[in-house]
C-alpha cells in the first residue's frame, strides 16, 4: 500500500472552541468510565435487547420468565422495563422531531429541523473516530494527490476559502427517490428524504448498520395526472431545507458539540445529491435526456473536442441573467426551465455540480446495464445469445 502523508493542514479551519456538552458529557458527570451501553448496564444487556425489540410483550415476559438465556439480564426483568429503558436511550431524535405541515398542495409534510439532525450526527458518540474537521491534502511517497475521504478534495478547499477563519463545513448530502410501495392498497408511493454529512468517514456513512444517514422527510407524491408536480416537490423540499437557505455564512455560524468532545462553529452546505437519473433531471430543472451538469447536447460525438462537460458546464449565474433579460428562447435552446427556482439561492451551492459518482447509479444501473444491453443485443443479432445462455 502506498504511503499516504498529509500535506497539507490549517488549524485555523474545522478550530475547536470549547469543551463540548451535552450528551458527551452526561454519562461522565460521576465517573470517568463512560457506559457506551447507556441505559443498559452491559453490552450482553443492549443485545438482548436488540433481537427483544421485534418482539411481542407477551414473548418477552414468558421469555424472561423461563429463564432460557444463558447469561442472566440485569437491566430489565420484564417488557415494561424495556419499554422503559427504550425510552431513556439518548441517541436518538426521537417521534417528537417530526413536524407536520398541511400547506402542501398533495397532503402533509412530515419533516425534520435538518440544523438537529446535522448537530445529532456530530455529536453521536459512536461515530467519534471516523468523524473529520478541517480539510486535508494527501500525497503518495511520489507526491502524487489521493482523493479518498471528502475532506481530501478540492471543494473543501474552495469552500473553507469563502468562510470565516476557523470554520468548520459540515457538507450536508441528500437521498431522495420516488418509492413504490404496493399496488394492493390504491397504488400507493412514497417520496423520501434522506440526509447524512460528508465530515464522517465513507465506511461508516455506506453501512446501512451504521445509521449515519437520518430520514429528514416524506414528501406526499402526486396523483396519477396531477399537473405542476416539479413545483410541488420543490417547494415541498424547499421548506425542509430553508435553514440551509437561510444560513449567514458571513457571520459566526452554528455552535454544535462534537463528538471527539469539543464545540465548532459549523456551517452546514449543501455540498451532493445523491439519486437516479430522473431525480438528477427534476432537481437541476433540465429538459429530459438532458445533461444535469452540462450543456453537451445529447448524440454528441463522444471525444470530439467541444464535448468536454468541465468546459460546458452549467452556470446558474447566467441563466439567472438570462432569465432577467427574458431570454426564454435561449433557455429553452440549452434545455434548461426558464423559471428562477429556490436551489440557485443556497449559499455556496452549484445545483449543476451535486451530482457525484456513485456505485449503483452511475456505475452499476448506468455503465454496467448499458453495456449488457448492448452485448445482449450483439448476441441476438449473431443468433448465439441462447448458445451463450447454454
Amino acid at each position: 500500500m502506498a504511503h499516504r502523508p498529509v500535506v497539507g493542514v490549517d488549524n485555523a479551519r474545522g478550530k475547536a472552541y470549547g469543551k463540548a456538552t451535552g450528551l458527551y458529557n452526561k454519562h461522565r458527570k460521576y465517573s470517568e468510565q463512560w457506559n457506551p451501553w447507556h441505559p443498559f448496564q452491559s453490552a450482553h444487556d443492549f443485545q438482548q435487547a436488540q433481537s427483544f425489540s421485534q418482539q411481542t410483550k407477551t414473548w418477552i415476559d414468558q421469555h424472561q420468565r423461563r429463564g432460557l438465556d444463558n447469561f442472566k439480564i440485569e437491566s430489565f426483568q420484564s417488557a415494561d422495563a424495556l419499554q422503559k429503558l427504550l425510552s431513556e436511550i439518548d441517541f436518538r431524535l426521537g417521534d417528537d422531531s417530526w413536524i407536520e405541515d398541511h400547506s402542501h398542495i398533495f397532503g402533509t409534510l412530515y419533516y425534520r429541523d435538518i440544523f438537529k439532525c446535522f448537530k445529532f450526527l456530530l455529536a453521536h458518540l459512536p461515530f467519534q473516530a471516523h468523524l473529520d474537521f478541517e480539510p486535508v491534502r494527501l500525497a503518495d511517497s511520489e507526491s502524487r494527490r489521493i482523493y479518498s475521504e471528502m475532506n481530501t478534495g478540492d471543494w473543501l478547499w474552495d469552500m473553507q476559502d469563502q468562510l470565516p477563519a476557523g470554520a468548520t463545513i459540515v457538507p450536508v448530502i441528500c437521498a431522495s427517490n420516488k418509492t413504490h410501495l404496493t399496488n394492493v392498497s390504491g397504488d400507493q408511493h412514497a417520496w423520501p428524504l434522506y440526509l447524512t454529512i460528508g465530515n464522517i468517514r465513507n465506511d461508516i456513512r455506506l453501512t446501512p448498520k451504521k445509521r449515519a444517514w437520518i430520514l429528514i422527510g416524506l414528501i406526499p407524491y402526486p396523483p396519477k395526472g396531477a399537473k405542476n408536480t416539479d413545483d410541488a416537490w420543490h417547494s415541498a423540499v424547499g421548506t425542509v431545507l430553508s435553514p440551509l437557505r437561510k444560513l449567514d455564512i458571513t457571520g459566526s455560524g452554528l455552535k454544535s458539540n462534537c463528538a471527539d468532545g469539543f464545540q465548532r462553529r459549523c456551517y452546514p452546505l449543501l455540498a451532493a445529491w445523491v439519486g437516479d437519473y430522473p431525480e438528477q433531471v427534476m432537481i437541476a430543472q433540465v429538459s429530459y435526456g438532458s445533461c444535469p451538469m452540462c450543456e453537451i447536447p445529447k448524440g454528441a460525438p463522444m471525444g470530439h473536442s467541444t464535448c468536454r462537460a468541465l468546459d460546458n458546464s452549467r452556470d446558474l449565474h447566467v441563466y439567472s441573467e438570462l432569465l432577467d433579460e427574458t431570454n426564454i428562447d435561449v433557455l429553452h435552446t440549452l434545455h434548461v426551465h426558464p423559471i428562477c427556482y429556490q436551489f440557485w439561492q443556497f449559499p455556496l451551492c452549484n445545483v449543476y455540480r451535486l451530482w457525484q459518482p456513485d456505485e449503483l447509479h452511475q456505475l452499476l444501473l448506468g455503465l454496467v446495464k448499458d453495456l449488457l444491453h448492448w452485448l445482449v443485443r450483439y448476441l441476438k443479432t449473431r443468433n448465439v445469445k441462447d448458445q451463450l445462455d447454454n
